[in-house]
């Protein structure tokens, strides 16, 4: 009776031990992963699959326009890995030494539209100088921080009209801003990438950049100086076949 009761007691006291052990293991903090704004309804997809195909590898990210998600990490903010929306915010890094420049790589384009609410002002990139309605406001991207700003502004000055333009302007802080502005009834038309308007029926393409002038917009990406090599395989899998459906589903343009 004593000698039972004795290993129910080394029992216990053993199982307890290895409960309390694993309870104390701990978990890998997830991968953090900086995104551009236009990347918001990609991004979940992409991680949803890769965590799909990567049991155990928990992705988390964090969005904002690319050139302030370019100063968050020249702040030290502790993110593995980079997709944004143009070359410039990711090349001052790399130039700062702060992603690695090996793992530089393109993983999508778009394409940049004029995008006006359906029956709206029938609007073209030749025509915004003439044919903006009085009082009525464009809304673009703010250059120093947001890549389609910055390409909406070279394009116009390329055809000569960003200075006529300026006090018709609104600007936003990202492209989802700037969105909200033509969605809104705020601005008679916004300029932004081709893939903002996948899903949605309130808004219309009006017209594409086009020209010896166009912009390319793409997808660069790359991994954060220090940051884990999951960042790294994380980009990897963006880059994959699985990867490239999901945004190829969006309407992402190939890199």
């Amino acid at each position: 009776m004593v000698a039972g009761t004795s290993m129910s007691w080394r029992a216990l006291v053993v199982g307890f031990c290895v409960a309390l052990a694993l309870g104390c293991e701990k978990k890998t903090p997830p991968v953090a992963i900086g995104s551009a704004t236009s990347l918001r309804a990609a991004m979940p997809k992409l991680i949803d699959a890769y965590e799909a195909s990567h049991p155990g590898h928990d992705v988390v990210a964090t969005y904002a326009a690319s050139g302030e998600l370019r100063n968050q990490v020249l702040a030290g903010a502790p993110l593995d890995a980079l997709c944004l929306a143009g070359a410039t915010p990711l090349d001052d890094l790399i130039k700062a030494g702060r992603v690695d420049p090996g793992s530089r790589q393109v993983l999508a384009s778009y394409n940049l539209v004029l995008v006006g609410r359906r029956g709206g002002a029938p609007l073209t990139f030749d025509t915004l100088v003439s044919a903006l309605p009085p009082g009525e406001r464009l809304a673009v991207g703010d250059p120093r921080t947001v890549p389609a700003g910055e390409y909406a502004r070279d394009y116009l000055r390329a055809k000569g009209v960003w200075d006529a333009l300026q006090p018709r302007l609104v600007m936003g802080a990202n492209v989802a801003a700037v969105l909200a502005y033509a969605r809104r009834g705020e601005a008679v038309g916004a300029i932004v990438y081709d893939t903002e308007l996948h899903g949605l029926d309130d808004l219309v393409e009006l017209d594409t950049a086009k020209g010896a002038e166009a912009p390319h917009p793409k997808v660069v990406a790359g991994t954060v100086s220090g940051g884990r090599e999951e960042g790294a395989q994380f980009l990897r899998f963006i880059a994959s076949p699985s990867g490239q459906k999901v945004l190829g589903d969006l309407g992402f343009g190939p890199p």
